[in-house]
């Protein structure tokens, strides 16, 4: 979970949140991150996009910053630091209907597949966030087959980007698609 902005006290410009923080629900610990630019108080947001990087953006500041998440770098044989090997989604059927197999055309090792809701924030909270892991069955080395559960009440009627993970928890490109 991404932690971004914010202030405390009553004066935002002295107390404003510039170190971002990632939360993890499962170890229940956060890891802080490199310092933003630029403070994001009332009315900013962050928005995951498809590649995986995260969009900062207003506040009391006309501008927009790029976040680049840990998991998308990892170190080389000389130990230096370069975008990590990521899968890839090659093929996917953009209109999901619950209940129905979806067969999903990959490369590269697969560990998760995750469905999150595309963005919609305001007042600096996702009010539309939705995630769900979703269970795969490996068909061939390049073919994976997910089923959405039937319950809408676990996953919504709207648009969602589709991930696929490896071990290492480096994920694909998102790919848009619509659940019916």
């Amino acid at each position: 979970i991404f932690l971004n902005g914010g202030h405390s006290y009553l004066d935002d410009l002295t107390f404003s949140v510039f170190t971002p923080e990632i939360y993890n629900p499962f170890t229940q610990t956060t890891k802080e991150m490199s310092d933003a630019y630029f403070r994001r108080n009332y009315h900013a947001t962050s928005l995951l996009l498809p590649d995986g990087r995260i969009l900062t953006a207003g506040g009391d500041v006309w501008n927009a910053e790029i976040f680049y998440p840990p998991y998308l770098f990892t170190k080389d044989i000389n130990n230096k630091i370069v975008l990590a090997k990521r899968p890839q989604i090659m093929n996917i059927n953009k209109d999901i209907k619950r209940g129905e197999k979806v067969q999903i055309e990959v490369n590269g090792e697969i560990s998760k597949v995750s469905l999150i809701s595309t963005g919609s924030t305001t007042h600096a909270q996702g009010s539309e966030s939705k995630f769900r892991n979703i269970n795969f069955n490996k068909i061939s080395n390049n073919k994976i087959e997910i089923q959405l559960e039937n319950n809408p009440n676990n996953i919504q009627n709207g648009t969602y980007l589709l991930f696929i993970l490896n071990s290492k928890g480096t994920p694909s490109e998102g790919k848009i698609i619509f659940v019916n």
